[in-house]
């Protein structure tokens, strides 16, 4: 089956490591929308016509080229199994223990950097990093490396937990209920879950905590409070508990990067 109209998308049997292509997709087109006029004309000096759509899944395809496999610790955070929050100063490190070397980390460092040099790649990371810290998983256990150690069943394929949140459940959630429409789902997420908010520019360790929480309560559990061992099947039951935290999740992002953005590109 093809996914109508924002994009087409591969089967999320592949492993993955952020939102799918789908969720950040849908993240800078929301975003796209809440940009002021100038933030807008600013930005398309960076990226072809200020389409922040095409360019936020970029930060993930040149991870494969050498000389960029120093940003891979920037897409999540490690937390301690059952913290359940996470803290900058304690949990922002990557493997070598360089702090600072993790999403939140990478959200501070491209936003202080934006302030003075306006440069697209920086831009490019900004968006699709925001988008990371929103994904539960993505400040999950280290010692699953965010749910990518466990191996569970869902929608009639074997997968990753964290490619379950990555894309697994956004799919189903698109043919199910939107006609395989990506569009109609982008707007119900504005119908319902868009807020207006305070413009919170360097809020990206509150984000992570949120998230760490939002992991312990919902992807490493089921509806009876049990831990998602591997081998598990996850059902609809699941599905249907944890995808109205996805959607909020996905449309937060976007409120949250078109603020910070705003915030770089409005004056």
């Amino acid at each position: 089956m093809f996914l109508k109209g924002l994009l087409i998308l591969a089967s999320f049997i592949s492993p993955v490591f952020s939102w799918g292509s789908i969720g950040h997709s849908v993240i800078g087109s929301i975003s796209q929308d809440y940009l002021t006029s100038q933030s807008f004309n600013q930005i398309s000096t960076l990226i072809p016509d200020g389409n922040m759509t095409a360019v936020a899944n970029w930060a993930d395809e040149i991870k494969k080229y050498p000389e960029y496999h120093w940003t891979n610790s920037l897409h999540f955070i490690d937390t301690p199994d059952w913290q359940c929050n996470y803290f900058y100063e304690k949990d922002c490190f990557n493997e070598s223990n360089d702090f600072n070397f993790c999403v939140d980390g990478a959200i501070r460092n491209y936003t202080s950097l934006l302030q003075t040099n306006k440069q697209s790649d920086y831009l490019k990371f900004l968006i699709h990093f925001v988008g990371d810290i929103h994904q539960p998983l993505h400040c999950g256990f280290k010692s699953d490396r965010g749910g990518n150690s466990i191996k569970v069943h869902f929608n009639h394929h074997q997968t990753e937990l964290h490619a379950v949140w990555d894309s697994g459940l956004i799919e189903h959630r698109i043919q199910k209920y939107f006609d395989n429409s990506v569009d109609n789902w982008i707007n119900f997420i504005k119908t319902n879950y868009i807020q207006k908010r305070d413009n919170c520019v360097n809020c990206s360790e509150l984000w992570g905590k949120n998230s760490a929480k939002l992991a312990c309560e919902y992807s490493y559990v089921n509806e009876e409070g049990n831990k998602i061992q591997s081998g598990d099947y996850l059902d609809e039951t699941y599905f249907e508990r944890t995808i109205p935290i996805i959607e909020k999740q996905i449309a937060d992002a976007s409120i949250n990067l078109a603020n910070i953005i705003n915030y770089l590109f409005s004056v």
